[in-house]
């Protein structure tokens, strides 16, 4: 049988801002990761519940428990959000869930990649590794697997051919180690329709994810990027976030055309809640139907990144929740969530 290949057989990975059916959400695990939220666990369990209340205001949320904290997952986030029980050990349903495509017939496929907690950085993760196939069953996605390890949130595409990545990140030893770029290339063509990759430096400081691109940069229209920027005072920070964004200077998409490019500030947090990995950036935002969602920091750049978000995405609402202690974990709302494209079928 002919190995799968999203071009040739009329799938692609559409960009976010694209019509979605639902939104997947993570709920945070307490029996495995106590490391991760420790005394700030219910806390954390009354933001995630508020994200997904807001993300119900817009368009059908699911959101992922593991069995042991489903029947309280539904408790607080309340009749207008769906609860699926499932084995993952982890919330970040960005990095081990499907990837959804949109086929030119209709169909929902899901492109399955491989996943090994960023590197071996957690134990156990078996339910993480089965999260993609329950979730793609649980809506009859045709399921496409590979062989790369992969995690989504190291990724953005515009709809349109390009793919952003992070070489910090997909060149990473602890992922790959026997796959070459040109490889690793191949196989992102092959599995989510991509013409064009962009390799960004990535931010090798960054230990959680190895330098996610979604703490760095996101596709937000066709050959329109938002960075997240940093000041000058903000160290090495400020010199990574700096390189990264002369790469998209000098880089174009894959019509050749080159970017306009939005800049978020960066909030200056003074409670961290004891968290060495704490995601204190705006750029790890979500969309959904007719909104933008971000975390408010509670800190006087929340106002002005308020205002970029609405130069980027004028006809959606502008969304800043405070949700501050998700951030502790490493990440935050793209991290712990997955957009499900609308899929229509042809007339």
């Amino acid at each position: 049988m002919m190995s799968f290949d999203a071009r040739r057989d009329g799938y692609r990975m559409p960009a976010e801002w694209e019509a979605q059916q639902t939104t997947w959400l993570g709920w945070p695990v307490a029996e495995y990761r106590e490391g991760l939220w420790g005394e700030h666990y219910p806390q954390v369990c009354a933001e995630f519940a508020l994200v997904a209340q807001t993300i119900a205001r817009y368009q059908p949320c699911i959101v992922t428990a593991h069995f042991s904290q489903a029947e309280q997952a539904q408790a607080l986030c309340g009749p207008t959000v769906q609860v699926l029980a499932v084995a993952a050990e982890d919330n970040w349903v960005r990095d081990c869930g499907p990837i959804f495509l949109q086929g030119k017939h209709g169909q929902l496929g899901a492109a399955v990649f491989r996943f090994n907690a960023w590197g071996e950085k957690y134990q156990p993760y078996d339910g993480c590794q089965q999260l993609a196939q329950d979730m793609a069953r649980h809506v009859s996605a045709t399921i496409f697997n590979s062989h790369l390890i992969l995690e989504g949130g190291s990724f953005y595409v515009d709809g349109q051919g390009t793919l952003l990545t992070t070489e910090s990140c997909l060149l990473h030893p602890n992922r790959n180690p026997a796959w070459s770029r040109s490889e690793i290339e191949t196989e992102l063509r092959r599995m989510l329709g991509v013409e064009k990759i962009i390799w960004l430096p990535g931010n090798p400081d960054e230990v959680e994810t190895n330098g996610h691109v979604d703490g760095i940069a996101s596709f937000i229209a066709p050959g329109k990027l938002l960075c997240q920027s940093a000041t000058e005072d903000q160290g090495e920070y400020f010199r990574i976030m700096r390189e990264n964004r002369r790469a998209l200077e000098l880089a174009s998409d894959a019509h050749g055309n080159r970017f306009e490019l939005l800049d978020l500030p960066s909030p200056i947090v003074r409670e961290r809640y004891g968290s060495e990995r704490y995601c204190d950036c705006y750029a790890n935002y979500i969309l959904v139907n007719g909104a933008v969602i971000s975390t408010a920091f509670g800190c006087p750049e929340d106002e002005a990144a308020k205002q970029v978000f609405a130069q980027a995405f004028p006809d959606r609402d502008v969304i800043l929740l405070p949700v501050p202690h998700i951030s502790i974990g490493g990440g935050s709302m793209h991290c712990s969530t997955q957009q499900q494209p609308r899929v229509v079928a042809p007339h």
